[in-house]
């Protein structure tokens, strides 16, 4: 295994805690870690999954801009998923033009205008070419938006399809305002479909699956890091450290989400605020670690719960039994037909029996795929080929703890597959891979 710690010398040197608490637990010289990072998806897998999107559109035209965000100093964009999973483009200010009647222009692909100043800061964009509609394995590529060919495609199709989720505040998404205007002005009949990428994205074609595999993989070393350096003297930022190095020096290509750690009762605090992490971990606590690696922009998510002093007191273990019991009666009860709400309610069966059921503040689970909480129709039925968390979890701020258990699991013809089972769960099973890591650590 790669190795796991932070805080070496940056070419060679010994090791070194941050804190005075600790000594040196791993010597010697620093090793460059080279993992090979994801390779991009070929064109024709974005172009299936947008031919199923032309088969359900009923002949009406549809659009679909891209919702990335911008972030930080350096302006990182991120894509939204829906916008990636048709196109696997990383741009913002782009649309797609599903026009199901054309014969030869069924797909079009607009980019934003080449600007080569702002190309200074950011990079060089390629220009306009047979290689680049190759690239993304579309019909045609344009600059600008897609308002003159909307208007040639109104003259073709009676009916636009709105497909792209429906907002939930004051800002109007500006593909369905350019969809209303033109169905007004050429009197065109809307039709609306907009849980139709949710529903085609919920499923994961086998090379999606891989790469959520390979998530998991890097979170599971990522979390025998934690196995390790949850011991008393830390404090939680150095728990982060070390846990997200090992996701990056194994392969990830990013974070799933912002790494969470709680110790005693931050624990209890779903989603404690980054720049409170600053606790000490003190014998007798408890570690939440709810944090997972990216690869290839697919999300993993896990959670565990780690006893500082590598023992659970008799009050923790009966807390963690119980939320274990929750995740067997859980399991126990995913067959196909199957729906998220169905679980939710085994969820909340299972907590109630023991007694922990108002302290049970969240849903037992979501799916995972592009995004962490990745689209999906809670009400129907789990479709083949969807991943989502089993993590019920019991919170308890007077007593000082909380314990959360989350994996992930895929959803099969015949029941589902553990897709985290390598990671241990069971109490007896966590307390000896504790044991069994810091002993490998001295």
């Amino acid at each position: 295994m790669i190795a796991t710690w932070l805080l070496a010398a940056a070419v060679s040197g010994s090791f070194v805690h941050p804190t005075p608490q600790l000594a040196a637990a791993v010597t010697g010289s620093f090793v460059h870690p080279t993992p090979q990072p994801a390779a991009d998806l070929p064109a024709a897998v974005y172009k299936a999954r947008r031919e199923r999107v032309l088969e359900q559109l009923d002949g009406c035209v549809a659009l679909v801009e891209a919702q990335g965000i911008i972030q930080g100093v350096t302006e990182d964009f991120r894509q939204d998923a829906d916008f990636y999973w048709l196109s696997g483009l990383n741009e913002g200010d782009a649309y797609l033009l599903f026009q199901p009647k054309s014969p030869y222009r069924k797909v079009v692909l607009y980019l934003k205008p080449r600007d080569p100043e702002a190309e200074r800061w950011t990079g060089p964009r390629e220009p306009l070419s047979p290689a680049l509609m190759a690239k993304y394995g579309v019909d045609r590529v344009q600059r600008g938006t897609p308002e003159k060919m909307l208007e040639d495609a109104a003259q073709h199709h009676d009916c636009i399809t709105l497909i792209t989720p429906s907002g939930m505040g004051d800002a109007e998404r500006k593909d369905d305002a350019l969809m209303l205007r033109l169905a007004s002005r050429n009197g065109l009949k809307i039709n609306y479909q907009r849980g139709l990428l949710a529903r085609l994205r919920s499923a994961h074609a086998p090379e999606e699956i891989e790469r959520m595999q390979r998530a998991i993989a890097i979170t599971a070393l990522g979390h025998d890091t934690v196995a390790k350096a949850t011991v008393e003297g830390v404090s939680e930022r150095d728990v982060q450290a070390q846990l997200e190095y090992t996701f990056f020096a194994n392969g990830a290509t990013g974070l799933s989400y912002s790494s969470l750690i709680g110790t005693g009762p931050n624990g209890t605090v779903l989603h404690l605020d980054q720049n409170t992490r600053s606790r000490i971990l003190r014998k007798g606590d408890l570690v939440v670690v709810d944090a997972a690696g990216e690869y290839g922009r697919y999300a993993a998510d896990v959670t565990r719960t780690y006893p500082v002093s590598g023992h659970f007191t008799p009050e923790q273990a009966k807390v963690y039994q119980a939320v274990f019991q929750a995740q067997e009666d859980i399991f126990a009860a995913i067959r196909p037909g199957v729906s998220m709400a169905e679980l939710q309610h085994v969820a909340e069966g299972s907590l109630r029996r023991t007694g922990y059921l108002a302290d049970f503040i969240h849903s037992f689970g979501h799916f995972v795929g592009l995004d962490v909480h990745d689209a999906g129709d809670l009400e129907a039925p789990i479709p083949v080929g969807a991943v989502f968390t089993v993590e019920p979890g019991v919170y308890l701020p007077q007593q000082g703890f909380g314990i959360r258990l989350e994996d992930e699991v895929l959803m099969t013809e015949h029941g589902f597959q553990l897709l985290t089972a390598t990671i241990p769960r069971k109490l007896e099973d966590v307390e000896s891979w504790v044991a069994r890591m810091r002993r490998a650590s001295r």
